[in-house]
């Protein structure tokens, strides 16, 4: 599998930026028009989160052009040997990031599946500090080493764990170091609680939350959007106060709602660069 991807990346890496943006739209329309997969689960999803603010053929709309874009930033992806993923990035607020880690106290990025993720973090380490996630092994052996091998090249760093413990001890090294620890929103983990997602609950990672209460350092919401293919603009939002009390309990809940709402504000600006794919409210 590692050199079968390898292969494709080779012939991927031939073609234009022009050309791997139609191939994007070709693909598109394969996968999503023909044999429809996930447009069912993606429909729903954008009919749970925005109601009647579109219609249906607007939703769709929405959703074909979102899997067009995860599909460019596959390729993108494929062909960082030949093209720096991260070439072209504008930001917006880059001055907000830049007071924050001037305090070198470390930086939690609030993030969700917006953009170019991998151009993402590899554009803040190369333009800012390093920035490490935690992330889950992808597919068999070769596609998780081919994926870790571009992971590398590219600079974007990533959380170990081996065992229970490890996350939480990275980060506290990491924000240690002045560096940024970002953490990914918006998927659903078994026995999180549920609580406001748009308009419906869904389970919420709480830990970000339950962590920054032992290792308090600035939260600034981020998300990364396509300009055109290669090229993208980095938003940086301003921190979050977030809730202190004498129930650190009930801060953790509190604070993760907060957090969904942040998430959702993000993602009603530039919803057709979400990764509706997931089955946030099952």
């Amino acid at each position: 599998m590692y050199l079968l991807l390898s292969g494709i990346a080779k012939m991927l890496g031939l073609l234009s930026f022009a050309a791997l943006e139609r191939l994007a739209v070709a693909v598109t329309f394969l996968f999503f028009d023909i044999f429809r997969v996930r447009r069912k689960l993606m429909l729903r999803n954008l009919s749970i989160a925005f109601g009647d603010d579109y219609s249906p053929s607007q939703r769709v709309t929405i959703a074909r052009h979102a899997f067009s874009n995860f599909i460019q930033s596959i390729f993108e992806s494929f062909i960082c040997r030949k093209y720096a993923i991260d070439a072209d990035v504008q930001v917006e607020n880059a001055e907000i990031l830049e007071a924050e880690m001037a305090k070198e106290e470390g930086v939690y990025f609030l993030l969700c599946h917006m953009g170019n993720w991998e151009a993402m973090g590899a554009f803040v380490s190369h333009r800012f500090r390093p920035s490490y996630t935690a992330m889950k092994k992808i597919g068999s052996k070769g596609i998780n080493r081919y994926v870790e091998n571009m992971r590398e090249k590219n600079d974007m760093h990533w959380i170990k764990r081996e065992k229970k413990g490890d996350a939480v001890r990275q980060m506290k090294e990491i924000l240690g170091r002045g560096e940024c620890v970002g953490f990914v929103m918006d998927q659903a983990r078994p026995g999180e609680p549920r609580l406001p997602f748009f308009s419906k609950d869904a389970k919420t990672n709480t830990s970000l939350a339950a962590i920054w209460q032992k290792h308090p350092a600035p939260i600034v919401p981020a998300y990364f959007y396509r300009r055109a293919f290669g090229k993208h603009t980095l938003v940086i939002n301003p921190p979050l106060t977030l809730r202190v009390s004498d129930d650190p309990q009930v801060d953790i809940l509190e604070n993760s709602k907060l957090f969904n709402s942040e998430v959702e504000k993000i993602v009603r600006q530039k919803p057709e660069h979400y990764f509706w794919f997931h089955n946030r409210w099952k």
